[in-house]
């Protein structure tokens, strides 16, 4: 598992600014990496989050 699920905050750009929403540590964000909290970010700051989906299976485009 990528976290601890505990609830974190986050900023979401919304049209014109930004909003704080509280998710779990380790859900998928919206480009594909998980959100961690602090301790999280730090003990998985090596990973390579696209190369492990892509070696599961998943398709990523390269537009991004």
């Amino acid at each position: 598992m990528a976290g601890c699920r505990k609830k974190i905050e986050v900023s979401v750009p919304t049209r014109y600014s930004y909003k704080i929403i509280t998710v779990l540590c380790g859900s998928t964000s919206p480009h594909g990496s998980p959100w961690l909290c602090e301790e999280c970010e730090k003990k998985h700051a090596n990973r390579d989050w696209r190369r492990e989906a892509e070696m599961n299976g998943e398709q990523w485009d390269d537009d991004y």
